[in-house]
């Protein structure tokens, strides 16, 4: 396996050669600003792309033509990326090494004008197709109470700002979506195509040179290329007495979110510790939460924790009875306060540590996971895979240790149910 990167006028190409697979992999990744004024926009964009294009009238039409491409699968989407937003196009394909041959190039510009020509009438995207992607996301929206989880993870972000500003309520943003017209979403998708960063990867059994110029043909974009772009938002206060939001619910199961910010931390502290300190915590079966909580106490359904490292914060999950809530919420602080004492055993240490290491040894059995490592790579200077695997080794108990004291709880949610 080998690594090309190259620089082609206003975008970055990043090509992953290996035989191991028989498809092509095919990442394309606009970056732009997060901001709150994009939030109304950035769903519905990517809905409206993927049903329209500029070459075919209806989806119908798009369908048949992949079926000609052996159907390659693809997707579009934003994903939240800390500071960044990104417009991301993921796509999969059989290498024509297998098929017939001009079928790699043919599937790029495919899925190239699928991102960069979409269906444009008099400025605005096609109104059919967007009025029904748009009633489609609202409803997803107005229809949130039905999944508790969902929406009291919306409700925390609310209550709980680890951006640089204040998110929209759930209602506020229905609101704003609502106001969205095809042409305004238009002059969304032209801005960010102007103003964003173009970073592509490729994975699969290519000749690199014959990527770079077949894709230095195809893709039509117009923003410019920058070798440098901030990801990390870092957390500068807390909330001494965490705020506490405690909302009713018609369902019989309670959901409790625990959130977390973690302030001075280490790029070392960002990359490792904080990885074993949450799968300490609460990893899986045998973390601290889930034997505790769970298995000991039998206090509710499932407890995790997540780490949202770009943010550098942590949440804590868990599925409750209504009336266990203040039990719960103590022995996830005594828990907290464990790891700051080290009160954890040494087995458990060393058992997050093999996990971590063999989920490195997987990353090679899959071009969407070759690609992830790569982008983040690129994307936020991670380090490559065998650095991380030395560095993870020096992480010690003592290090996990001073992290939790970094770790403070600044505001708890919970969507109480009734029984």
């Amino acid at each position: 396996m080998r690594f090309y990167d190259y620089n082609i006028d206003n975008f970055n190409l990043h090509v992953i050669k290996t035989a191991r697979f028989k498809t092509v992999f095919y990442s394309v990744n606009v970056r732009f600003e997060d901001a709150k004024e994009n939030e109304k926009y950035t769903s519905l964009l990517s809905r409206v792309l993927l049903q329209s294009s500029s070459r075919f009238d209806t989806l119908r039409e798009i369908n048949a033509f992949c079926a000609s491409l052996y159907d390659p699968s693809y997707n579009i989407r934003v994903v939240d990326s800390g500071s960044q937003a990104i417009l991301t196009l993921t796509a999969s394909f059989a290498n024509e090494k297998y098929t017939e041959e001009g079928m790699n190039r043919k599937c790029f510009e495919f899925l190239s004008e699928v991102l960069f020509e979409p269906k444009v009438i008099n400025g605005a995207f096609d109104e059919e197709v967007f009025e029904v992607q748009k009633e489609k996301l609202l409803e997803n929206y107005r229809t949130m109470k039905d999944r508790p989880q969902s929406y009291a993870g919306s409700r925390l972000s609310e209550e709980m700002q680890i951006r640089k500003y204040k998110v929209y309520s759930l209602d506020e943003l229905i609101s704003e979506i609502e106001k969205v017209d095809a042409k305004g979403l238009y002059e969304f998708y032209k801005k960010i195509m102007g103003e964003g960063s173009l970073d592509i990867f490729v994975c699969g059994d290519v000749d690199p040179l014959e990527i770079k110029n077949c894709l230095s043909k195809i893709i039509k974009f117009k923003g410019k290329r920058k070798e440098k772009i901030e990801h990390y938002v870092k957390q500068l206060s807390y909330n001494k007495e965490p705020k506490m939001v405690i909302e009713p619910a018609s369902n019989a199961q309670s959901n409790l979110i625990v959130g977390c910010k973690l302030l001075d931390l280490t790029n070392f502290e960002r990359d490792y510790v904080f990885v074993l300190y949450s799968w300490i915590l609460g990893g899986g079966m045998n973390s601290l939460l889930s034997q505790t909580v769970r298995e000991q106490n039998s206090l509710c359904y499932y407890i995790y924790a997540v780490r949202l490292s770009l943010f550098d914060s942590m949440r804590i999950y868990a599925g409750i009875d209504g009336d266990k809530f203040e039990r719960t919420y103590k022995l996830i602080q005594k828990e907290m306060k464990r790891m700051e004492k080290g009160d954890f055993p040494l087995e458990l240490f060393e058992g997050v540590k093999e996990i971590y290491y063999n989920s490195l040894i997987k990353i090679e059995d899959s071009q969407n996971d070759l690609v992830g490592s790569f982008t983040s790579e690129v994307f936020v200077y991670s380090d490559d895979i065998n650095t991380r695997k030395k560095k993870m080794e020096k992480v010690t108990k003592e290090d996990v240790m001073n992290l939790a004291k970094k770790v403070h709880i600044d505001t708890v949610y919970l969507l109480k149910g009734e029984r």
